[in-house]
C-alpha cells in the first residue's frame, strides 16, 4: 500500500494544493483542486477555507495517537467501518488502508460542504474503498448491526446533546464489533507564560459551546459511560501535545475563536472591536519564541459489543449519563 500524506494550503481564497507522498522518500508532488462554495451551518464554528485548514492540522496533530489505537484494536482486512461526523475526512484514510480493497469505509456527516471537501481529498489520495454520505448523526438510516467498527472524533463534545449520538452508534455495531470514540477535554489547555487574552479567548470558546448545550469537558466521562452501557474489553488513553511557535496547531485557539465569531458576538459579552483585539493580541503572544501551550486532551475510549448484543435499555442509558 503506497504511503500517502496530505496537507492543504489555502491560497487566493478558493484554491487548495494537496501535497502527496507516494513513499516516505519520494519527491513531493502537488495536485490542485477548487474549493466549493461553503454554506453557513447552524454550528458555532463556520465551515470555511480556514476551518478546513484547521481541521486538517488537528487531524495531523493526533494522527499518530489514532493510528496507535487502531493498531491495538486490530482493525484488519475486509472490515466494514463507519466514521461518524467525519467532517472533511476524519480518519477514513487511516481505516482505508487497514481494511483493504475488500473492506469498506463510510464517512458520514451532516455538512454537505465538508463532505464535498472530503470527497475531493479522498479521490486525490486514491481512497477507492471510501465513500461519503450526508446524514444525521442521531439517525443515519444505516442498517442496524452492519459495521465491524463505528468511530467518532470531536463530535459528541461539540454538538448539542451530543452523547445521544452514542446511542445511535451502539445500534450500528454488530455483536462482537467495536465502538471507538475520541473526545476532547479542554481542561488541559494552558499557556506559559500566562497571558490574560489566552484565558479570555478560552472562556469565550467554552461559554459559546456551553450555550448550545455542548460539553467540551466530555472526554474523561466516556469511560464510565462505556462501562455502564455494558461494553467489554475497554481500552482508554488520553493524548495531549506541547506546542510552540512554528507548530501549525499553535494558532488553534485564535483560529477557533475567529471561526466562532458570529456565535460569540451573539452572546453579547464582547464587542467586535474587543474580540478583534483579543485575537490579535493572542496571536502576537503565541508567536513569541518562549511561549509554550498545552493542547486540549483527546481521550480515546474503545469498547466491544458483547456477542449476545446490548439490551435496548442499556443503549438508551448512553445519552443520559452525563
Amino acid at each position: 500500500m503506497p504511503y500517502r500524506s496530505l496537507k492543504s494550503v489555502i491560497e487566493n481564497g478558493k484554491t487548495a494544493y494537496c501535497f502527496m507522498l507516494d513513499s516516505p522518500l519520494s519527491v513531493l508532488r502537488a495536485e490542485r483542486f477548487v474549493m466549493p462554495e461553503i454554506a453557513v451551518q447552524d454550528y458555532p464554528i463556520k465551515t470555511s477555507e480556514q476551518e478546513v485548514a484547521r481541521l486538517r492540522m488537528q487531524s495531523d496533530l493526533f494522527r499518530a495517537d489514532t493510528e496507535s489505537m487502531l493498531d491495538r484494536i486490530g482493525v484488519g482486512l475486509e472490515w466494514r467501518c463507519l466514521d461518524l461526523c467525519c467532517g472533511v475526512g476524519g480518519i477514513t484514510d487511516l481505516l482505508s488502508r487497514r481494511v483493504g480493497t475488500d473492506g469498506s469505509v463510510i464517512g458520514a456527516d451532516v455538512d454537505s460542504a465538508k463532505l464535498t471537501v472530503a470527497g475531493d481529498w479522498a479521490r486525490a489520495n486514491g481512497l477507492g474503498n471510501v465513500r461519503f454520505e450526508q446524514t444525521d448523526a442521531f439517525a443515519t438510516g444505516f442498517p442496524e448491526a452492519s459495521f465491524d467498527l463505528v468511530h467518532s472524533r470531536f463530535a459528541l463534545s461539540v454538538i448539542p446533546d451530543g452523547t445521544g449520538i452514542l446511542d445511535h452508534m451502539l445500534t450500528l455495531v454488530r455483536p462482537g464489533g467495536i465502538v471507538f470514540v475520541e473526545e476532547a477535554n479542554v481542561q488541559t489547555m494552558e499557556c506559559t507564560p500566562t497571558e490574560p487574552v489566552w484565558d479570555r479567548a478560552l472562556a469565550l470558546m467554552v461559554d459559546t459551546f456551553a450555550k448550545i448545550g455542548a460539553d467540551v469537558y466530555l472526554g474523561p466521562k466516556l469511560y464510565g459511560m462505556f462501562r455502564t452501557i455494558g461494553l467489554t474489553e475497554l481500552r482508554v488513553r488520553a493524548c495531549l501535545h506541547a506546542l510552540r511557535a512554528g507548530d501549525p496547531m499553535m494558532m488553534h485557539l485564535p483560529g477557533t475563536v475567529e471561526g466562532m465569531r458570529d456565535a460569540i458576538l451573539s452572546m453579547g459579552t464582547v464587542t467586535a472591536v474587543e474580540l478583534d483585539h483579543i485575537v490579535e493580541r493572542l496571536r502576537e503572544h503565541l508567536l513569541r519564541p518562549d511561549t509554550l501551550t498545552i493542547s486540549y486532551s483527546m481521550v480515546q475510549v474503545v469498547g466491544r459489543v458483547p456477542e449476545r448484543g446490548l439490551s435496548r435499555s442499556s443503549m438508551r442509558r448512553a445519552g443520559g449519563l452525563v
